[in-house]
């Protein structure tokens, strides 16, 4: 059975629990928030591509303002030509516009980063209430996972809040996408979102929203590994976490 059977197949199978509404709904609101998540990575005349995805990101309380992880920023690579740091901002007229990006500040506990990028504003994503965040309450997320390989296209994926937890993973084999594990128990826990959902690496810095909203209510973060980290790609846990919106705002407030 070849690739395009076996998709067809998967896209004929009936969304059991969803309704009619709610898959318009999701839709709807796809449409609009597509030209507010961002690509982030680096672009550097020595790369092949010279444009290298590290992860998602999105538009945000203020205009040409990104929010993406931490653990998404470069680090100098001894000896290599620095690589600069930029966001894709997408376009409906023409399609994918490069800009220069630069760190307008960190929250490395949280994992937050914001981002200033040159030329002119995208749409803004709402950001939610994350506080009204339920266990058991059905939300979305966006990004681009393994980006690098299967293209520059917003992914779409549903995912259940199946606990509200502390900010420690849950065993020594959790980890990031990219980048270490949360320093919870050294710097003070925090709450963070455990969902129901599969995600890659591409996915960081993406948002977590609301379906029929768009409301963003967190950003996705890291994802639970078995095994090496090229497990999550073969094996994947189907556990996925996400910083509540609460912690981005915090870090907006300061940078004002």
């Amino acid at each position: 059975m070849d690739r395009r059977h076996c998709l067809g197949l998967i896209g004929s199978l009936p969304l059991w629990g969803v309704p009619g509404a709610a898959r318009a709904a999701l839709a709807d609101t796809v449409a609009r928030m597509k030209p507010s998540v961002v690509l982030v990575g680096t672009w550097r005349e020595t790369d092949s591509p010279r444009f290298q995805l590290r992860g998602s990101g999105f538009l945000a309380g203020r205009p040409s303002q990104v929010v993406t992880c931490a653990h998404v920023l470069p680090t100098q690579e001894d000896g290599a030509p620095a690589a600069q740091l930029v966001a894709q901002v997408w376009q409906r007229e023409s399609g994918w516009s490069l800009r220069q990006a630069r760190v307008l500040g960190t929250e490395r506990h949280g994992d937050i980063a914001l981002l200033g990028i040159d030329g002119p504003p995208g749409p803004l994503a709402a950001l939610g209430d994350s506080s009204a965040v339920r266990e058991g309450d059905d939300l979305a997320f966006m990004g681009f996972p393994i980006g690098n390989v299967l293209g520059y296209a917003h992914v779409v994926h549903r995912a259940m809040v199946s606990s509200i937890a502390t900010s420690a993973p849950p065993s020594p084999d959790a980890d990031r996408l990219r980048g270490p594990a949360i320093r919870g128990a050294r710097e003070g826990a925090f709450d963070i979102f455990q969902l129901d959902a599969v995600a890659y690496p591409g996915n960081s810095g993406g948002p977590l929203f609301r379906p029929e909203t768009g409301e963003v209510v967190g950003m996705m973060n890291m994802v639970l590994i078995k095994g090496t980290r090229e497990s999550a790609l073969s094996q994947p846990s189907g556990i996925a976490y996400a910083i509540p919106s609460a912690r981005v705002r915090e870090l907006m407030r300061t940078q004002r």
